[in-house]
């Protein structure tokens, strides 16, 4: 077997990432959930998908989300955890966001009622085992067997009924009895209606499905949970900064941004070359060769991000043209589609147009609005599930808080 190439610093892991020799390779020990999906896919295939669903994800959809649907979401989720004073935060975060999830998926909710979001939520948490499958720490057959099991079933009671639905409405505006724009803005919506064009069975489509519905909620439930610590163990040594964390919304962002580059989904990023060729640094690669690139390295680099890199400092100054969160979204061909959702616009030149903080940062405004604190009787604890670095557990409590308590 040919040793893998390890590719690190911030500039040769970004060429890596652009570069269309290499095919993406992580994500295909569960090929019951990710095969031939938009991740796994690769040139014309991945483009022509890439293209179709891009449509999507224009940035007035990350504004008008934000202003308009978010707000009640997160209202309703947070509702019974104010009302207990209690909450873990990586359950809330995967609750709260599978909302956002199954809406840029395509999937119905009749009901509106908890037991369907505990049911999405169970469904997409196993979706979520098997993506991740490579980092797995349990034996790979008994996952692999749990998200086969779990599709079923997320594919009868949401799927079928969230498919059937949109069928109709499509039928309709063929036949000129609805307006183009009556079609729902989601990935489901958006594959029926290419199916013929890009070959798609309704097994591909449930897969891609599932899988968007696991990418807009794992990661973020993970990432929320990182920039909370982070936030927390900062104010205890810059007291002065906890005031600007509920109005200054830019520095709320940077704190998101910051942790977002300390705390990427995967350190690292797994590709198999396509063809032989030679790095910028005469490093050879055979066909078939395996690369590893260093994203853990790229977002720690010294010469772009300061001496202190490694330690969480909202307050960084980076180099010129270099985003805040480094590789962490990635960059090219398989740029994650929830960048400017999750992680916002920012400022804008139209000062009669709001910025766009995103998703992880109106979360975190909100929790700190209402106290949200670790639970000094609760320690959190590791996911022990997985080689990533993410917390499995992170109890708060949220409400008034007792006299001096934080923030």
């Amino acid at each position: 077997m040919t040793e893998a190439t390890r590719i690190g610093g911030y500039h040769s892991a970004h060429e890596a990432l652009c570069d269309h020799r290499l095919i993406q390779s992580m994500y295909n020990e569960c090929d019951v959930l990710m095969d031939r999906v938009l991740l796994t896919l690769h040139g014309e295939a991945h483009a022509h998908r890439r293209a179709i669903e891009w449509r999507l994800f224009r940035r007035d959809f990350a504004r008008y989300y934000e202003r308009e649907v978010y707000p009640a979401t997160l209202a309703q989720t947070l509702a019974p955890y104010l009302a207990s004073g209690r909450m873990d935060l990586p359950e809330f975060g995967f609750r709260v966001n599978i909302n956002l999830s199954s809406d840029i998926a395509g999937i119905d909710r009749a009901e509106d009622s908890e037991s369907e979001t505990s049911a999405l939520v169970a469904y997409t948490r196993k979706f979520s085992e098997g993506a991740t499958l490579f980092h797995s720490t349990r034996d790979k057959d008994v996952v692999r067997e749990e998200v086969a099991n779990a599709l079923q079933a997320f594919k009868q009671q949401f799927f079928e009924p969230s498919k059937a639905r949109r069928e109709s409405l499509l039928r309709r505006i063929a036949a000129g009895e609805l307006a183009e724009e009556s079609a729902p803005r989601d990935i489901l919506s958006v594959l029926l209606a290419n199916r013929d064009e890009q070959d798609l069975d309704d097994d591909m489509i449930l897969r891609e499905v599932a899988f968007f519905m696991q990418a807009g909620s794992h990661s973020s439930a993970n990432a929320l949970t990182h920039c909370f610590h982070e936030i927390i163990q900062w104010c205890l040594t810059h007291p002065e900064d906890r005031a600007r964390l509920t109005t200054d919304d830019a520095f709320l962002q940077r704190c998101v941004h910051e942790s977002l580059r300390l705390h990427p989904a995967s350190a690292v990023a797994w590709r198999t070359a396509s063809e032989p060729f030679t790095l910028a640094d005469g490093t050879h690669i055979p066909a078939g060769g395996t690369v590893i690139i260093d994203l853990m390295s790229a977002n720690l680099e010294p010469e772009l991000f300061g001496e202190d890199a490694t330690s969480f400092n909202p307050h960084r100054e980076i180099a010129h043209r270099i985003p805040p969160f480094g590789l962490t979204f990635g960059i090219g061909i398989h740029t994650c589609f929830g960048r400017d959702i999750a992680g916002g616009l920012g400022q804008t030149k139209d000062a009669a147009q709001a910025p766009h903080i995103g998703t992880l940062s109106n979360l975190l405004k909100s929790l700190l609005a209402h106290h949200a604190r670790p639970d000094p009787e609760a320690p959190p604890i590791a996911d022990t599930a997985t080689e990533r670095p993410n917390w499995g557990s992170y109890p708060l409590l949220i409400g008034a808080p007792a006299k001096d308590d934080y923030p």
